[in-house]
């Protein structure tokens, strides 16, 4: 059995910081303040830690977990507005090749699809359904489930595994997203990971550092990705997870990006970080 996790941000959606004006709008509807934040600060993490960063920079304080609600439930009505101006200037699309992709996995029985976003579950269903992709997940882990990405991962899976009546193991589950961040989740937990470069949202010199098991340019590249999966035989004949994009070896395309590095080719090959001399990844 396996499980596969996908992020919505950026990897099953390319809309760019949809969310953020509605956040922005929220908070200030709340607090009676604009927020003046950095957007950086805002990507690839969960929305529980996004919506108190958001208010604190308006407020100047913490959140309380009353107040915290209040700006969720205002980002949640606000929302579908912004979903609205996003598809009126014709910039909501998903990502390329991810419909096929995923209709691809179904047609095996032992591989089941789950969410691990840091939106929040109502958020998650409002972005997903005007793409029609709402409809191939019932389950998965959200941005209300903790401030660290690590946890939604696990959150994902606790339930996926209820869902499914199937207790899956580190081994079977393989995240996809799209930052240096999803990969640092995925190898906290020891699960497999692989990254889709479309969006370009993600910071090039840590997904470099981050090192994914896969780098793939879009879900076009569904041979690659059912290799990473073990759904398909590598056919160059190369033993499984030894590329990163594809027909090239991971040593060969590392050492002429970034020349030898041991520390960093390791990387590739552990399971989590804390397997690393200095347990860190920076």
């Amino acid at each position: 059995m396996k499980l596969v996790l996908f992020d919505i941000d950026g990897t099953l959606l390319n809309t760019g910081t949809f969310g953020v004006k509605s956040l922005q709008n929220a908070v200030k509807n709340i607090t009676g303040k604009t927020p003046e934040y950095d957007v950086k600060e805002l990507i690839g993490v969960s929305d529980k830690k996004n919506f108190t960063y958001m208010y604190y920079c308006a407020a100047g304080k913490t959140p309380t977990a009353k107040q915290l609600d209040a700006v969720k439930e205002e980002y949640i009505r606000l929302l579908p507005s912004e979903l609205a101006e996003l598809k009126k200037s014709k910039k909501y699309k998903a990502a390329s090749g991810v419909e096929k992709f995923i209709k691809e996995l179904q047609k095996y029985k032992d591989v089941k699809l789950a969410l691990a976003t840091g939106n929040i579950e109502e958020a998650s269903k409002i972005k997903l359904a005007p793409a029609g992709l709402d409809k191939y997940f019932i389950t998965g882990g959200f941005g209300w489930d903790g401030i660290k990405r690590p946890d939604l991962l696990k959150a994902a899976v606790k339930r996926a595994s209820k869902v499914f009546k199937h207790k899956f193991t580190p081994e079977e589950v393989f995240v996809i997203g799209d930052t240096h961040l999803d990969i640092v989740a995925a190898k906290a937990n020891g699960y497999h990971s692989a990254v889709i470069k479309e969006a370009g949202l993600a910071d090039k010199e840590k997904l470099l550092r981050a090192a994914a098991e896969v780098e793939a340019d879009s879900f076009k590249d569904i041979e690659l990705l059912l290799v990473w999966l073990d759904l398909k035989q590598d056919p160059k004949g190369v033993e499984k997870g030894s590329y990163i994009l594809p027909a090239t070896a991971i040593e060969h395309v590392f050492f002429s990006r970034t020349g030898i590095d041991e520390q960093r080719l390791k990387m590739f090959r552990i399971k989590k970080y804390e397997d690393l001399e200095s347990g860190k990844i920076w």
